[in-house]
């Protein structure tokens, strides 16, 4: 399953997230990656980028997205371009800050989704 696969690589390169996944378990009865990505990792995310103190650790999570954004499996693409890239869109600072450590697919994702909100598919 997709979501197993997202998880356990995640979990592989972040293990002090795991008792955020037990908990996040224990709560849902079930593994919603949409809810853990946005709610755990784009916020955890989001901090590391303000503070922009622990670069090594940032890379390593802009790695795993670059990871995530070339999966063929469209449920993993989902999670970070509509979850984790909307989320650090929604601040202009931490976009601005976030792009500096993006890789090519991720960056692509990123401003499709920019330009989704930004209603440039609509005008």
């Amino acid at each position: 399953m997709e979501s197993d696969i997202l998880i356990t690589h995640f979990l592989r390169l972040f293990p002090t997230f795991h008792d955020r996944y037990i908990e996040h378990l224990d709560f849902n009865q079930e593994f919603l990656g949409h809810v853990f990505f946005g709610d755990e990792v784009s916020t955890y995310v989001e901090g590391l980028l303000r503070e922009n103190d622990d670069t090594e650790q940032i890379e390593k999570f802009f790695n795993f997205f670059e990871w995530m954004a070339t999966q063929t499996s469209l449920y993993i693409v989902q999670v970070l371009s509509t979850t984790i890239l909307y989320n650090l869109g929604g601040h202009t600072d931490i976009l601005k800050k976030a792009q500096i450590y993006m890789k090519p697919h991720t960056k692509k994702l990123s401003q499709e989704i920019e330009d989704l909100h930004s209603g440039k598919y609509f005008s």
